[in-house]
């Protein structure tokens, strides 16, 4: 005799049987008894969850000869022809591969004749946002008013894909996601039919791989009988299924913590030649690290995690190594990772030099978010021993000499030389050694430096809008810079001369752009916009050296804007 997968021979008979999808029991049943029946149906959920088996017990159930508390009592020869196939007042269509327009004129043509031996003609489309927009132009009509005796029952897996004008003529019901414990349930008792036993930890690992489609675990469980045995155990369902230990991952979260990039790929190539799925690895993966999470935050992990206790309490020892934004970070690159798998010729490499950057966490110049950050950078700093509770703190060279670091009056002399600098009381001085010019000191404001050019009115609009956009990696760039105006078509940038990085990020050209986007709308003109140190704007001019070095800085500026310059020397 043909063997009959398990999944098929455990098909739903009454309404009942349908696994936790009582909401949408309830209101067919009460239908049935009371005979309101509507003329078209919507069904719509997950794969897995009972959508096309709820659609034949209903055809059933409305056609029965001797129906049992609003369900089919599957013995009449209505009920027994449905099943067989041999009525055909009851026809199940599969809109992915009849989709045309032609397929649904069919229909439209078919409904007006009464049902042979029914007493309602039941047209079950499936995946019926598979049909084409002239299909569902042509259904409209004949769906919105039918003969009395036709009953249409759609069902997908995608509702947000269907007409309005469509989904306006139907009863919809949403079909739910399927918990753990009621997988867990039905399939032991499968298995217990089967004359198999399976450990408890088994039915979970099957449960939570189906993702609340119960058709996808009957079907795992009936690949793990397969293997023969009476007793299924936790090893047999990973060996099955292609997972991975949990131990494996636990030692690859540990080398990835500590940076062991030998030991991460060590394990990828593990992986890969034991003939895992990487994807699915890296599902699971996502999954390890989200539980770490939740042990970081949750009061009560084993309240909303699906694990062994014993799991769940490695996973809270494992989380105290690890900062709670540095797990965010982390889930934030695997969900990339997992997203990109999907088009990947070669989905070794992206995991390689996936987990190879979370190893060497490095920052991105180009994240926007500064929190993560700001929070990765300070823990750079606390992994070096730099930061230190006295003032003075130290760094030692390999030659033993002590050089003082960010000292409370370096700070305070930075800080008020800066404020007296925005005000205009100084002008930056300074070559490009570093060393003071000759003189610098007796220049007045609005013979040098920014003084004597005219401020940016606008900058500080500009820096607003460029928060109010989200784009908080150029709006922490500029919160410590100035703006002039050099001419009515250009303005300048400053940057204090200790941030080189800054002023290099944001001179690229795609920053640039956005810059004087907003600098156009706001000051209603185009205007170039350049990028300067402070000293490249201080024109002192005592001697013929410092006149060279006037006329390079000219040079220079013109160069930023690609504008040209004739020089003459008096």
């Amino acid at each position: 005799m043909t063997y009959t997968a398990l999944y098929r021979r455990w098909r739903p008979l009454v309404f009942e049987d349908v696994v936790e999808q009582e909401h949408v029991v309830k209101t067919l049943k009460y239908s049935v008894k009371t005979g309101r029946i509507s003329h078209a149906y919507l069904f719509c959920g997950t794969r897995g969850t009972g959508k096309t088996s709820m659609a034949h017990i209903l055809s059933r159930a409305i056609n029965c000869l001797n129906p049992q508390d609003g369900n089919p009592c599957n013995e009449c020869e209505i009920c027994k022809g449905i099943m067989s196939g041999s009525v055909m007042d009851v026809i199940e269509i599969d809109a992915a591969s009849n989709n045309s327009v032609d397929n649904i004129r069919e229909i439209r043509d078919e409904v007006v004749y009464t049902p042979s031996r029914a007493k309602y003609k039941v047209y079950i489309i499936d995946e019926v946002h598979m049909l084409s927009s002239g299909a569902f132009n042509a259904l409209l009509k004949t769906l919105e008013e039918p003969p009395g005796h036709t009953v249409f029952i759609l069902a997908t897996t995608e509702p947000h894909k269907l007409p309005a004008t469509v989904l306006s003529r139907c009863q919809r019901f949403d079909f739910r996601r399927i918990s753990i414990e009621g997988i867990m349930d039905r399939l032991d008792k499968i298995s217990s039919s089967n004359g198999v036993t399976i450990q408890k930890e088994a039915l979970r690992l099957i449960a939570k791989m189906a993702e609340g489609a119960l058709r996808d675990a009957i079907s795992l469980l009936d690949q793990c009988i397969s293997l023969g045995k009476s007793r299924i155990s936790p090893d047999d369902v990973i060996s099955v299924a292609g997972l991975v230990k949990d131990t494996f991952t636990e030692g690859l979260v540990n080398a990835i913590k500590a940076g062991d990039v030998d030991r991460v790929l060590s394990l990828v190539d593990e992986l890969v030649m034991s003939g895992k799925d990487i994807s699915r690895f890296v599902s699971d993966l996502l999954q390890y690290y989200r539980n770490l999470l939740l042990c970081k935050v949750a009061g009560k992990p084993e309240d909303v995690i699906e694990a062994p206790h014993d799991a769940i309490m490695v996973m809270r020892k494992q989380s105290e190594n690890f900062d709670r934004g540095e797990i965010v970070y982390i889930l934030k690159e695997l969900s990339i990772l997992e997203s990109n798998l999907k088009w990947a010729g070669n989905p070794r490499i992206l995991l390689e030099v996936a987990l190879i950057k979370l190893c060497c966490n490095e920052l991105s110049p180009g994240n926007d978010d500064i929190l993560e950050r700001l929070d990765a950078l300070e823990r750079k700093v606390a992994n070096a021993d730099i930061m230190n509770t006295n003032p003075a703190a130290k760094i030692k060279k390999n030659s033993g000499d002590e050089i003082p670091l960010f000292t409370s009056e370096h700070k305070n002399k930075n800080a008020d030389d800066s404020k007296k600098f925005s005000t205009g009381e100084i002008a930056p001085t300074g070559g490009p050694d570093g060393s003071n010019h000759k003189k610098a000191h007796s220049i007045k404001p609005a013979e040098s430096g920014t003084s004597g050019l005219k401020p940016l009115e606008v900058w500080n609009g500009i820096i607003d809008e460029l928060k109010k956009n989200g784009r908080m990696t150029l709006y922490s760039y500029l919160l410590d810079t100035k703006a002039v105006l050099l001419d009515e078509k250009h303005a300048g940038i400053i940057f204090p001369k200790h941030e080189g990085v800054k002023k290099d990020f944001i001179s690229k050209a795609e920053n640039l752009q956005v810059i004087e986007n907003m600098a156009g709308k706001l000051l209603g003109r185009d205007v170039k916009v350049g990028c300067f140190a402070e000293d490249e704007l201080n024109f002192p001019c005592e001697s013929r050296e410092e006149r060279d070095e006037l006329v390079e800085k000219g040079r220079k500026i013109a160069r930023i804007f690609d504008a040209p310059l004739n020089i003459i020397m008096l």
